[in-house]
């Protein structure tokens, strides 16, 4: 049954079938050749949406649309380039830094990627940095956005696993500033080799107006722990308040958004939403036929095999991750791989908040690599930039993040500690 359902799904993907139709399509066949009743895929479907964790997605993606069509990105920016543009290699610094603060706003590695790409990249080029250089960090910082809440991956990992949302939201912090660490270090080191210029001198009142001109966009990730740590509010009504927050700030502090372009706004999140939750709908009766082929079952008996050390098991769930990470979509891959891998998980002893976050850096950092790669498409697109030139390119920034996620893996109080301490 798994092996049918499993070779379906690849064959539908390697022919061009969008991921949502191959999702129901392998798993309605399988049912069918089992002899279960066909409603059974339609009952999976509908089950697989009814959640109210997950109005926090559309709600968030309202939130972060929202905040970048009232030029949330200019101001941050601007506000990055005030602290840290003056150090020698600044604008590589400024790319890096500018993510850890989007990362707080829009929750999509794309999103982010795509923005920064139009801006970083031709001013980079623009102040001597070479083009596989810009576009390699710029990728590379991208991958911030899921880990630093908000999180739309987490979100769709925590309704997954059962396990508490605020929780992971705060996990992600350190991790993350973790990640964003090692590409300052190799930005350090990149900058000594090739000798990269600076910028504009400091000045502390150009570093101290575009503070405050950012500050209200810097206060919405603040808002969000906030509110979830002292229990005031739910996942979904704090993501209902991000919206309303951003709405506010782009209508009526900076005066950007205009009425009428909210129609696009509510749009472009309205179509965001649909295609992550077609995805979570379809693979529903994916997961269950998963489910009842024991699956989880399987995996654990194999990896067994192998060893009893968790930490030997863990270097083979992030080998594993990885790979698969390239291949198919992070979202897909959460919601088929988390009932598989939690069982195993806890039989590890190993914490599910600090796996959650474990795993989405994995499948993230798949985001940057072929055949998939959808943050390099998406770079490489937007800057006119090859494969192969990328590729060459973020050879440095792969073995940082590797790094960096090894330290993650096998150090879990860096995302269990912040969340102790805020219990």
């Amino acid at each position: 049954m798994i092996a049918t359902l499993l070779l379906l799904l690849l064959l539908l993907l390697l022919v061009g079938v969008p991921t949502a139709y191959a999702l129901a399509a392998s798993a309605i066949a399988v049912i069918w050749l089992e002899g279960i009743p066909l409603t059974i895929a339609v009952q999976r479907m509908t089950a697989g949406v009814q959640s109210f964790p997950l109005l926090a997605i559309p709600l968030f993606i309202l939130a972060g649309t929202l905040m970048n069509a009232s030029g949330i990105s200019e101001r941050l920016f601007a506000l990055t380039g005030a602290l840290v543009g003056h150090i020698r290699g600044g604008m590589a610094y400024v790319n890096v830094l500018t993510n850890v603060f989007m990362s707080g706003i829009s929750g999509s590695s794309l999103a982010d990627c795509a923005a920064t790409t139009r801006v970083f990249v031709p001013q980079m080029i623009k102040h001597g940095y070479d083009k596989g250089f810009s576009v390699g960090l710029t990728a590379s910082a991208a991958v911030l956005a899921p880990i630093i809440p908000p999180s739309i991956l987490l979100v769709i990992y925590g309704w997954q696993a059962n396990v508490s949302i605020g929780d992971l939201f705060v996990a992600g912090i350190v991790p993350g500033l973790v990640i964003a660490t090692a590409l300052v270090v190799t930005v350090a080191v990149m900058t000594r080799l090739r000798g990269f210029g600076r910028g504009a001198a400091f000045s502390a009142g150009k570093l101290r107006d575009a503070f405050f001109d950012a500050s209200w966009a810097l206060l919405m990730p603040v808002l969000i722990i906030v509110g979830f740590r002292m229990g005031i509010f739910t996942a979904t009504e704090v993501a209902a308040i991000a919206a309303a927050y951003a709405f506010l700030v782009g209508v009526f502090v900076y005066r950007t958004l205009k009425v009428l372009e909210l129609p696009r706004v509510f749009a472009s999140a309205a179509r965001d939403t649909s295609s992550i939750l077609v995805i979570a709908a379809t693979a529903a009766p994916f997961g269950w036929i998963l489910s009842i082929g024991q699956a989880p079952q399987q995996l654990l008996s194999f990896l067994s095999g192998y060893s009893d050390n968790p930490m030997l098991i863990l270097l083979l769930i992030n080998i594993i991750l990885l790979v698969l990470g390239t291949f198919m979509e992070t979202l897909v891959l959460i919601i088929i791989l988390v009932p598989i891998l939690l069982p195993l998980i806890e039989t590890l002893g190993i914490d599910p908040v600090h796996f959650g976050i474990v795993m989405i850096i994995n499948l993230v950092i798949g985001q940057l690599t072929p055949p998939l790669g959808v943050l390099m498409y998406v770079t490489c697109g937007i800057s006119g930039t090859s494969i192969g030139q990328f590729m060459r390119s973020i050879k440095p920034f792969l073995v940082a993040l590797i790094i960096a996620l090894l330290a993650i893996t096998y150090i879990p109080a860096l995302a269990l500690y912040p969340t102790a301490l805020l219990r």
